[in-house]
């Protein structure tokens, strides 16, 4: 074999082997590498949800030992894709990100997992996508970056409990 067949057959075992690592990083929090960083601006998509989806908010199942939690749709909440996170649901769960398209911004809350979304998007319930654009654009590109959760105000549209983290 040739020197230069010998590097380039190197070459793309290299390439695949590298291509099987990255995949694997994402399955589960093990090598996930999303941090939360307060004032980071991500860009990403925002999707939405209703219905049955909004049943079993995970956060609450997980960390507070109550599955039956239930999303209302009027809450304005949103799901991340908690394998992504370092410490996955310890990591993200109850934190609050704003959330901007265009000049209009929403802040949700955290509170489930979108098990099949990408790194970069927030799943929200149809109130807060409804903030953002008509339900009928389904998807919309967004800017988002993790906010001190509010305490009170008009912005407040999601359970008081438990109450925000002291990041």
């Amino acid at each position: 074999m040739k020197f230069s067949q010998l590097s380039v057959l190197l070459m793309a075992m290299i390439v695949a082997v590298v291509s099987v690592v990255e995949a694997s990083d994402y399955q589960g929090t093990h090598g996930a590498t999303n941090t939360i960083k307060w004032g980071h601006k991500i860009k990403g998509v925002s999707t939405w949800f209703n219905g049955s989806d909004l049943k079993g908010a995970a956060c609450y199942g997980d960390l507070e030992n109550n599955s039956n939690v239930n999303a209302q749709d009027g809450w304005h909440i949103g799901a991340v894709p908690m394998k992504f996170y370092k410490d996955g649901v310890n990591a993200a769960c109850f934190e609050c990100a704003k959330i901007t398209v265009g000049k209009r911004s929403v802040i949700v809350r955290i509170i489930d997992d979108c098990a099949g979304c990408a790194p970069n998007q927030i799943d929200l319930t149809a109130s807060a996508f409804q903030c953002l654009a008509p339900l009928s654009q389904g998807v919309v590109n967004h800017v988002y970056e993790f906010v001190r959760c509010p305490s009170s105000g008009s912005a407040l549209k999601w359970p008081k409990s438990p109450a925000p983290k002291n990041n």
